[in-house]
């Protein structure tokens, strides 16, 4: 009995680093925040629907009739807040717990309107269990203030295999109901898999939609089915066995991420999460992909000195010269920009042009660009490049950096898209006083 305690013990309370969880935190946060900010215009629409379509679940139960509009839109912007909060480590005493509410209640809410949807489960549960513990401890805002170095821990251990017990669950339980559903035998066989897809082509055609090229291919092949549902059945109920070893879990966590990847180009279905795999970092040493990042985290002292015989060639941004918000972001640059790193010019200059030009970058407005060591960044990977530069505690936003280009970009997108109804215009690009016209081509 002595021997099964201390298995259980070494089993969940192992030490890990504090950069895998902190990851796991920047990861499942820029993944809500691209999600509620993807669908904030939708989900506003909702809340203004027939309320005799709303059917509280969850969270949502609390309340006998929906929210005022007015009020769910507050709601939202309050959880995008926290959402920021929450990914860079802001105070994470406070805003975990409350973004990990907010989400709930965010999510439920809006299954309460017609359809539940079941795929974001995994990422409220992850969120819950990372906005509860110690997950800010490195790799935040909050540790940065504290200038300590942490140790690996088993309080940074626990909650990781939390996270990856509480993703197999999720497949097994949908093993379960397969199982002991009616048509058990006809998951196993392949059929009703089958079945699924040629409803969904024949959906799609009358809908006029496009039906998957593989349709045609693999719907003949019934002994591909029967491949299939084999496969999905030693996935998921054999899901639980894969945290006792951590290869086999690895291996699992690829082989399920294939199994989305397969639905998608079948049917055309989309598990955003689990198909970025960021469902599944919990099974993997992630903290080892931020090795090349490390030296955004020293002191200035720790970093390479450069020979000052040899010139610095300043990196060069361009941005939308009629944009309010643009002109006072270039502003706030120049102002933290203590290393003179840039000089700016706006895209509808002509300078602006040649440059567009001769590197070959996007020619409109809708996207900052930053030229740096010959090369051209664009949307998010500009913004995160020109935050690295500056002082204070801006560069430690670079580690988003991390996250799938795709959700930066995506979140990137919708701010640019509305800024400027949100900030306004200029009829003329303006001209740069005395002091700021040194910065400028």
């Amino acid at each position: 009995m002595k021997d099964l305690l201390l298995k259980i013990e070494k089993f969940w309370f192992d030490p890990a680093p504090a950069n895998r969880l902190a990851i796991l935190r920047i990861s499942t946060g820029g993944f809500s925040l691209w999600y509620l900010l993807t669908r904030f215009d939708m989900m506003k629409k909702i809340s203004r629907s027939d309320l005799s379509m709303f059917e509280p679940v969850g969270l949502a139960n609390i309340f006998s009739e929906p929210l005022p509009p007015a009020v769910f839109t507050l709601i939202l912007a309050v959880g995008v807040g926290l959402c920021i909060s929450y990914t860079l480590g802001w105070k994470y005493k406070w805003t975990g717990p409350l973004f990990a509410l907010f989400l709930l209640f965010i999510l439920s809410y809006r299954n309460s309107w017609t359809m539940i949807y079941h795929s974001r489960i995994a990422l409220v549960l992850h969120v819950f269990i990372i906005g509860l513990v110690s997950a800010a401890d490195s790799l935040s805002l909050d540790a940065m203030s504290k200038k300590k170095k942490v140790q690996p821990h088993w309080r940074y251990g626990w909650p990781i295999k939390l996270i990856c017990a509480g993703t197999v669950v999720t497949y097994f339980l949908s093993g379960l109901a397969k199982l002991f559903g009616e048509l058990a035998w006809d998951w196993v066989s392949g059929d009703a898999m089958r079945s699924q897809v040629a409803v969904d082509a024949i959906r799609k055609e009358i809908f006029g939609e496009t039906t998957s090229p593989l349709f045609e291919w693999i719907y003949p092949n019934t002994g591909l089915f029967l491949i299939l549902g084999i496969g999905t059945f030693i996935i998921e109920l054999g899901a639980p066995l894969v945290l006792f070893n951590k290869r086999a879990g690895m291996i699992w966590a690829f082989l399920t991420w294939s199994m989305h990847w397969g639905i998608f180009f079948i049917m055309g279905i989309s598990f955003r999460y689990q198909q970025s795999g960021l469902i599944f970092l919990s099974f993997f040493d992630v903290e080892k992909s931020i090795t090349p990042l490390k030296n955004i985290f020293r002191s200035n002292s720790d970093r390479t000195t450069i020979d000052a015989s040899e010139p610095v060639r300043p990196a060069i941004v361009l941005f939308d010269g009629v944009c309010n918000f643009c002109d006072s972001t270039v502003r706030f640059v120049i102002k933290n920009d203590n290393k003179n790193h840039f000089q700016f010019a706006s895209i509808q200059s002509l300078e602006g042009q040649k440059l567009l030009n001769q590197y070959h970058a996007p020619s409109d407005n809708s996207t900052i660009v930053l030229i740096e060591d010959s090369k051209v960044f664009t949307k998010s990977s500009a913004v995160l490049r020109i935050a690295r530069q500056l002082k204070g505690p801006w560069y430690w936003l670079y580690p988003l950096i991390g996250l799938p280009k795709p959700f930066r970009d995506a979140a990137y997108r919708v701010f640019a898209k509305h800024r400027y109804q949100w900030f306004g215009i200029k009829d003329t690009c303006e001209i740069p006083d005395a002091r700021m016209k040194a910065k400028f081509l």
